[in-house]
This record gives C-alpha cells, sequence and structure tokens, in this order.
C-alpha cells in the first residue's frame, strides 16, 4: 500500500510540471500586431489600459506583475524608444543590471528594494513596438529564468508582418 501511494504521489508530482506549462495562455493585441504567451498564475487587472495599448496581470502566489503592451516611437525609431525606456527605470531609481539593444529586439533588466524587474522589446513591422516587462521580488527559492525565456522567445509580431532584420 505504502509502495503504491509513492508511485502515485511521484507519478503526479511529475503530472504537475508538465500541467503547469500547458497552462500558458495567448494574448493577442490587434492594434499593435503582436503576440506573447502569459504564464499560469497571472490574472488579468482591472485597471489594464482601456486604449488597447496592452495588459496588465498579476499573480496572487508571488506578488508579481507582468504588462504587455505597444508602443509608437518617434520616427519609428525603435533604439531610441528602448533607451528612452531604460532612462525612465534609471530615474525611477532602478539599478540597471543588463541591457542588450539591436535594431529587431531589445532585452534590460534592472533591480530596486529586493525587486527584480526583466523587460523584452520588439521592433513591429510598422514602425511600431512591444513590449512585456515582468516585476517580481528577489527570492532565492523562486526562479523566473524559466518563464521569462519561454515569453521572451513568444514575445513576436501577429501573422502578416516581419520582424526587422537583426
Amino acid at each position: 500500500m505504502r509502495r503504491a501511494f509513492f508511485a502515485l504521489a511521484l507519478a503526479t508530482g511529475l503530472a504537475f510540471p508538465a500541467a503547469a506549462e500547458d497552462d500558458w495562455h495567448p494574448y493577442a493585441n490587434p492594434r499593435f500586431g503582436y503576440t506573447v504567451e502569459i504564464p499560469p498564475g497571472f490574472e488579468l487587472r482591472q485597471d489594464a489600459p482601456d486604449d488597447g495599448d496592452g495588459a496588465r496581470f498579476h499573480a496572487d502566489d508571488n506578488g508579481a506583475t507582468l504588462a504587455v503592451f505597444g508602443s509608437h516611437p518617434p520616427d519609428g525609431d525603435f533604439e531610441t524608444d528602448v533607451a528612452d525606456r531604460i532612462s525612465l527605470e534609471t530615474q525611477d531609481d532602478w539599478r540597471m543590471l543588463f541591457s542588450r539593444v539591436t535594431p529587431a529586439w531589445a532585452s534590460f533588466s534592472g533591480a530596486r528594494n529586493g525587486e527584480v524587474f526583466y523587460a523584452r522589446a520588439i521592433a513591429l513591422c510598422d514602425g511600431s513596438a512591444a513590449y512585456f516587462r515582468l516585476q517580481y521580488r528577489k527570492n532565492p527559492l523562486t526562479s523566473f529564468d524559466g518563464i521569462i525565456s519561454r515569453m521572451a522567445a513568444a514575445l513576436r509580431p501577429s501573422d502578416g508582418c516581419r520582424p526587422a532584420p537583426e
């Protein structure tokens, strides 16, 4: 009996990560023409913008927040738009940990008061840009690396839009 219980517990424990992986849900923004996958546990907040710029999500279990949004960079200059956003983060007392900006995509992250954020952006075909920004409490027991990797790979232009070359 005990052996059957442990076998069931082991089988169930191994099934949960796969199920959680399948609990991701797509988010599409028709106004800006991009898609991204939202991780399990993140719920749409009621204070999301009404103008179609994006959406805000919150994870009750760990307090993480996620914003996905589009932008119309001045003159379609993606790299300047990203530089401006990085500047805004530093003005808000975030210490930048990493940034990489290319003509097609950008990633940057920062830390402040025990919290970390990671942002990813892509240039869209009409000169606009799509972003996501994930903010969470720094905790050695919780890693968001897998979530960030999957979201970064999933942030892409909608069908029919070809991203700018790198």
